[in-house]
């Protein structure tokens, strides 16, 4: 059999039963050849899994077929699940409101407000996390993690970080974004306030911005998920 574009096999068990048919072989005759069972056959043809590449290698010398052409066909749904990439790239994609600072600040006072109604403009992304809107950010207190013109997608069903999460923050009528800490410790070594309260830490190149206590004054207003960059 001359393989070429002309063979218009797309996965790898089609291109198996392709082989095969081409070579006159049954599918027993097949496994017999490879060292492996008939079903084993009859499961890499259907799609059911893929044969490994070790295997495949064997495929390819039993059928007389170019081991890269085989390969090359498409691998079956199930082995395709089992990629790194596959749970990410089955998620829906979401379109997230982008509102302004001001905005956002409504959430102080009503967690119900709709940033749709307040939306500039949207952007996609793949979060599960039912509540969510975007604003831009220009703190040069997290510059270390989030750099100038950075949009943050804001889940605001979720007040009360994990310790380490970065956060939107209500503090002396102005919205901030700062790392959550617990009273377990500080990142610098130091020891935690002496009550053990949490606090708001700054992410600086500049050494100068403060630790803030965290008070009932304060207000989260909702747990960073994902930071975008715009160019």
């Amino acid at each position: 059999m001359e393989f070429t574009q002309k063979v218009i096999a797309r996965s790898i068990g089609e291109r198996i039963r392709q082989a095969r048919k081409a070579q006159g072989y049954s599918q027993s005759d097949l496994a017999h050849r490879v060292g492996v069972s008939q079903p084993a056959i009859a499961n890499w043809e259907s799609g059911v899994h893929d044969p490994r590449r070790l295997t495949l290698a064997k495929l390819a010398d039993a059928l007389g077929a170019p081991l890269d052409w085989l390969a090359a066909g498409d691998r079956s749904s199930a082995e395709s699940d089992k990629h790194a990439a596959a749970a990410y790239i089955r998620r829906p994609v979401r379109h997230v409101p982008v509102i302004s600072l001001r905005g956002a600040a409504l959430f102080v006072q009503d967690a119900k407000a709709d940033p749709h109604m307040m939306a500039e403009d949207y952007i996609p992304v793949t979060l599960g996390a039912p509540k969510l809107f975007a604003v831009f950010i220009n703190d040069p207190a997290v510059n270390l993690a989030f750099l100038p013109d950075t949009v943050l997608v804001i889940d605001y069903d979720d007040r009360l970080p994990e310790n380490g999460d970065f956060c939107l923050a209500h503090v002396n009528e102005t919205l901030i974004v700062r790392r959550w800490r617990s009273g377990l410790g500080r990142d610098d070594g130091q020891p935690a306030d002496q009550n053990g309260s949490a606090r708001l830490e700054p992410h600086s190149s500049d050494k100068g911005h403060p630790t803030i206590a965290v008070t009932r004054a304060i207000s989260i207003i909702g747990s960073v998920r994902v930071s975008i960059k715009i160019h």
